[in-house]
């Protein structure tokens, strides 16, 4: 039996796209970004690919900034007259590779797009925790005793066995916890395998400077909130998502200056969403805020954004630009009525 990907690889190109695109003309497609490199690194865009996509874009859609998404969106009929679907593009984090690789490719298309920034990231700022991790676990000395998190117990062999999946599971516990616990983590981590990370990050993960921030904030690009420090919203007391939001919106307007602003919230799955922390988001005065996976809510909620990864994959990328991903999650979600007009 055919699947569903399946199909629309095969009526795709001949019309499929085109079908969907009307399907969804209502719907605006929020992409989302986060790292970049000259040749394709893993966990990176690679140059060319986003020269491919960006012209894609400019010959197929409309690409519009954030702001003026959210102004299509509260106006009735906002498609009409329209001759090409709404993309608006988004860039997580606050890597140093944005501005290297994808900002000049910005001003080659004159797109606009939204960067998200964790603020104690930039310039020669703290590290980003999960690379903090991963530069411990690659640079550190085989540990010469077990230890524990959250009662998992992690080895000396389990250590020495396969760093990438050690890592990636050290991740997603930790995801789960407060910012202290995660801090404390990481120096237990180090001190088990004899090694101090430098107190700024590497140039692999350095962040952008704030002088470049004002440089591209100039030229398009609307500089907005990641929080502080990059934690999870989701496992945070009250006191500290306000210390995060609020610390982060003083920050960027000390250095940016005063002016509407997004917000995206780290990680951005379900459970680092919650009702208090978008609150919050709403009450420091940011236009928006963004998740970080796709669903039948779509834009709906203006304090979480449903945007589509984009990666390497061509025909990933037309499912999302096309509305596919949109139609499917409309068509397969049974517990969920569908409704032509809310696309």
């Amino acid at each position: 039996m055919l699947s569903f990907s399946g199909l629309v690889r095969a009526i795709g190109p001949y019309g499929g796209y085109k079908f969907a695109s009307e399907l969804t003309k209502n719907y605006p497609r929020i992409l989302m970004y986060h790292r970049f490199s000259d040749h394709g690194v893993s966990g990176s865009l690679s140059k060319s690919i986003l020269d491919k996509q960006f012209s894609y874009l400019k010959e197929n859609f409309e690409v519009l900034s954030l702001s003026d998404v959210l102004n299509e969106c509260e106006l009735s009929n906002s498609s009409a007259g329209r001759k090409k679907p709404i993309v608006s593009l988004t860039i997580d984090d606050g890597y140093r590779d944005f501005y290297e690789i994808c900002f000049p490719l910005l001003k080659k298309y004159q797109f606009p797009a939204t960067f998200y920034v964790a603020t104690d990231f930039v310039g020669q700022g703290i590290w980003l925790w999960h690379d903090k991790l991963k530069w411990i676990i690659e640079n550190g000395s085989v540990i010469s005793e077990s230890f524990f998190v959250k009662e998992r117990e992690y080895s000396r062999e389990y250590w020495l066995d396969n760093k990438t999946k050690l890592w990636r599971e050290l991740v997603s516990v930790m995801l789960k916890m407060p910012g202290e616990e995660i801090a404390d983590l990481l120096d237990r981590i180090s001190f088990l395998a004899k090694t101090t990370p430098p107190a700024s990050p590497i140039p692999e993960y350095r962040a952008v400077s704030w002088s470049e921030l004002r440089e591209m904030q100039a030229d398009r690009v609307s500089i907005g909130g990641h929080t502080k420090s990059h934690y999870s919203l989701g496992y945070l007391s009250k006191d500290d998502i306000k210390a995060q939001v609020l610390g982060c919106r003083d920050h960027l307007s000390h250095e940016l200056g005063e002016q509407s602003r997004h917000f995206c919230f780290p990680n951005g799955q379900p459970t680092d969403i919650t009702e208090f922390a978008k609150a919050e988001v709403k009450n420091a005065g940011f236009e928006s805020a963004v998740a970080a996976y796709y669903d039948r809510s779509g834009v709906s909620d203006r304090f979480s954004m449903s945007r589509h990864g984009v990666g390497e994959s061509w025909f990933g990328f037309l499912k999302s630009v096309w509305g596919i991903d949109r139609l499917g999650a409309q068509l397969l979600d049974r517990n969920s009525k569908f409704d032509w007009g809310e696309m």
